[in-house]
C-alpha cells in the first residue's frame, strides 16, 4: 500500500513622413524607420540628429508548451505586458484521464528502471502504474519581470506565480490480511493544492511574430488537502487487519511523528483525509507561441 501513495503523489515601427509641399518656403521634416528625426534647411548643411524615445512591441502572446506532451499534459497561456518590461501571464493545464503507465515519459522510466528485475516489489509498483488511473488541472497566475534594453517581452526573465491544482486518482487495491483473505479496496482520491513561488527563464522573438519561451528553473511550495475513500463491504475483515491497514496507510504520509494522512477503517470501506506540504518543480518547459 505504502509503494501506491508513494508511486501516485510523486509523478506560454512604422515610418511616419510629414513635408510640406513648398520646399523653397519651409524647413522638412521626416521620421525614419528607426524613429530617428532629421531636418533640413534650404541651402544649409544637416544638422546633428536626435533620436526620438517611441519603442513599439507586441503586447500579448499566446504560448503552448512542447515539452509537457511527455506527460500527456496540455498546458497554454496568455501572456500580456503592462509595462516596458513588466508581464502577467495565465496558464491552464490539463491532464485527461489517463492510466499512468501510459503517460509516454513514466512508460520509458519503468523500461529504463526494468521493474522486472527488481521481484516482488518491482511487481507491485509496475501493476500499479499499469493500474492506476489519473487526471489533473491546474491554474498558473504569473508576474514577470523581464532585463535587456531591448521593450517588451524578450530577454531573461524572474517571475513570482501562484498555482492552484487539482487531482483525481482511482485504483483498485487488494489488500491481503493476515488470514490469508483478500479485499478489493476501490480507491478514489481527489486532492486540491495550492502554492507560490519563483523561476527564471528566458523568452525570444525567433520570428516577426514567434516567441520562444524557455522555463529555465523554478519551484514552488504549500498546501495539499483532499479526501482518500474506498467504499466497500469489509465487515469479514478482523479487526486486527483493519487496525493494520490504518496504520499502513498513516505511515505513507508521515514525517517522523507527524503524520499528514488520518485514515479510518470501518465495516463501510476507507476514509482518510490528506493535510499536508505540497511542493514542486517547474523547470526546462519549451514553449512556442505566437505575439500580436
Amino acid at each position: 500500500m505504502k509503494h501506491l501513495f508513494t508511486t501516485l503523489l510523486c509523478c506560454l515601427s512604422a515610418g511616419v513622413c510629414v513635408a510640406q509641399n513648398d520646399p523653397a518656403s519651409s524647413p522638412i521634416l521626416s521620421v525614419d524607420s528607426t524613429t530617428t528625426i532629421q531636418t533640413a534647411l534650404p541651402n544649409s548643411a544637416p544638422v546633428a540628429t536626435t533620436p526620438e524615445v517611441n519603442e513599439v512591441f507586441r503586447k500579448n502572446g499566446i504560448k503552448m508548451n512542447l515539452s509537457s506532451l511527455a506527460f500527456s499534459n496540455y498546458s497554454f497561456s496568455y501572456e500580456r505586458a503592462i509595462a516596458r518590461k513588466i508581464t502577467l501571464v495565465g496558464g491552464y493545464s490539463f491532464l485527461p484521464e489517463t492510466k499512468l503507465s501510459d503517460i509516454p515519459l513514466v512508460d520509458k522510466g519503468i523500461k529504463f528502471a526494468d521493474l522486472d528485475e527488481e521481484g516482488e516489489e518491482g511487481d507491485e509498483i509496475g501493476k500499479i502504474l499499469d493500474e492506476a488511473n489519473f487526471s489533473s488541472n491546474a491554474i498558473t497566475g504569473e508576474v514577470r519581470f523581464y532585463t535587456g534594453k531591448k521593450p517588451g517581452a524578450r530577454g531573461f526573465y524572474a517571475s513570482l506565480y501562484g498555482r492552484y491544482t487539482t487531482m483525481n486518482l482511482t485504483h483498485l487495491y487488494v489488500y491481503e490480511g493476515d488470514a490469508g483473505l483478500e479485499y478489493d479496496l476501490p480507491i478514489n482520491a481527489k486532492l486540491t493544492g495550492f502554492g507560490g513561488g519563483v523561476m527564471l527563464g528566458a523568452q525570444w522573438l525567433i520570428a516577426k511574430r514567434v516567441t520562444f519561451d524557455w522555463y529555465i528553473v523554478g519551484g514552488h511550495y504549500g498546501k495539499m488537502k483532499g479526501d482518500f475513500t474506498a467504499k466497500t463491504d469489509l465487515s469479514t475483515m478482523p479487526q486486527e487487519d483493519k487496525a493494520e491497514l490504518e496504520r499502513e496507510i498513516e505511515d505513507v504520509a508521515s514525517n517522523g511523528d507527524r503524520k499528514y494522512l488520518d485514515a479510518t477503517i470501518n465495516d463501510n470501506g476507507m476514509f482518510g483525509k490528506l493535510n499536508a506540504p505540497f511542493g514542486g518543480l517547474r523547470g526546462f518547459g519549451f514553449n512556442l507561441g505566437i505575439a500580436f
